[in-house]
């Protein structure tokens, strides 16, 4: 099979997401998609590439935009990007891609929560529950969650604070609202559907209904199925090392 040429060039992302997860960012990612014609970078994709190392260093200040940027079949770039963990980062983004308008996704911070600590914030999620941690893979998606915590919550507060968390959520909404110039940003519901979104991008209003996806069920789904996955690879190296152990005993005890 031929391989593709590296693109050349350097990503130029049209549109830039502020808001947290849960916000409705799948359906705009959906939405965006369809405007744009060209693929919005998600959390999905974060986690199935995965782009963990990547994120820990643009957190850390070293970021490799066109690495996070070009679509994994490596002939196109993203002209989007909305959700965890690029949100955490939207002012350097913005510095990046200047040209860029940003998105902030709401929703009622007492809802947002309830649905945050079911999924994505959940005891189930491979970003909380240490089992998960038996996997590499895991171990940099917590350190990568880490840092976004660190970048977007109010000093001191766990996601399991509830008080807390809605407050970080409101200030972040303030924070978005005071450092991003009025013309690039456009504050969004996605229960207001394609109106806003379209006049803010300049685009006509497709001829068909605004994504909705709901999909916290689906997600609960996968995470217990995961975190099922990890318990099992435990009880495996437990078994392992007590035959390794049991072995060495026996011969130990035949040879000594």
């Amino acid at each position: 099979m031929t391989q593709p040429q590296p693109l050349e060039g350097e990503p130029k992302l049209q549109v830039i997401g502020a808001g947290w997860g849960r916000t409705g960012t799948n359906s705009l990612k959906m939405a965006l998609e369809k405007l744009l014609d060209g693929p919005c970078y998600h959390m999905f994709e974060c986690v199935k590439r995965p782009d963990f190392q990547k994120w820990i260093d643009a957190y850390a200040g070293k970021p490799d935009w066109k690495g996070i940027f070009t679509h994994p079949d490596g002939d196109k770039f993203y002209k989007a990007t909305v959700d965890y963990p690029a949100c955490g980062m939207y002012r350097q983004l913005m510095e990046a891609y200047p040209d860029a308008k940003v998105l902030l996704t709401v929703r009622d911070p007492e809802k947002w929560y309830d649905s945050a600590i079911e999924t994505i914030w959940s005891w189930r999620c491979g970003e909380q529950n240490p089992a998960h941690r038996i996997f590499e893979y895991f171990r940099k998606f917590q350190e990568q969650a880490q840092a976004f915590h660190n970048a977007t919550m109010l000093p001191g507060v766990k996601r399991t604070d509830r008080e807390g968390s809605i407050k970080s959520f409101k200030a972040w909404t303030e924070t978005v609202k005071s450092t991003v110039p009025p013309e690039k940003l456009l504050v969004f519901d996605v229960k207001e559907g394609w109106e806003p979104l379209c006049k803010f991008l300049g685009l006509p209003v497709p001829d068909e209904p605004f994504p909705q996806v709901n999909d916290k069920e689906e997600i609960k789904s996968f995470l217990t199925k995961v975190l099922i996955f990890c318990y099992i690879a435990h009880v495996v190296r437990f078994l392992l090392v007590l035959g390794v152990c049991g072995f060495l005993v026996w011969l130990g005890r035949k040879f000594l």
